[in-house]
């Protein structure tokens, strides 16, 4: 199937994940420093081959599921990120969670990343808002969704491999 477009922006592609990113895929999700606020693990050659054929092959926006999306430079159509997009089993609402390779941080491409996945979301289903869970801790993030349109919401502890993890809860609404 490969690389399929699915929105851009003028420096930005969001596509669906193939096995042709398997590099930077493995690259970025094995960085530590990226991984360290994300709810996954590293993978293997052979786990993320999998990983990356499995979404290549899902269906898009399906509901009560989990769907990985890649993130590319529009010049070169290099693979810096990926964001996944789950979508309620009601169809009400969407969370998403953003993962950037360290070299793609702090240049607001996680804004850009933002604001074309919502959009895209907002086109594709009838979804009425957009929910972005981060770590309490998470400085990044949190200076990403504040600069957003998203509004804090509330915070939770939650219990995540047996650590009390406090979280921050952020929601769009469709306007």
């Amino acid at each position: 199937m490969g690389e399929i477009t699915l929105s851009q922006t003028k420096r930005l592609v969001l596509r669906r994940l193939s096995g042709e990113g398997l590099t930077p895929f493995r690259a970025y999700r094995g960085d530590p420093e990226v991984a360290k606020f994300q709810g996954w693990k590293s993978m293997d050659e052979e786990e993320a081959i999998g990983f990356l054929t499995d979404m290549e092959a899902t269906s898009l926006l399906e509901a009560g599921a989990w769907t990985q999306l890649g993130i590319a430079v529009r010049e070169g159509n290099a693979l810096i990120g990926d964001v996944g997009v789950h979508i309620a089993d009601n169809e009400s609402e969407a969370e998403l969670g953003i993962t950037l390779a360290a070299g793609a941080q702090g240049q607001s491409i996680g804004f850009d990343v933002v604001e074309m996945v919502c959009a895209w979301l907002f086109v594709q289903t009838k979804i009425a808002r957009i929910v972005a869970i981060t770590h309490a801790d998470n400085k990044r993030a949190l200076a990403l969704l504040e600069r957003t349109p998203f509004q804090h919401t509330h915070d939770t502890i939650d219990e995540i491999d047996g650590t009390l993890t406090p979280e921050r809860w952020f929601e769009r609404r469709r306007c």
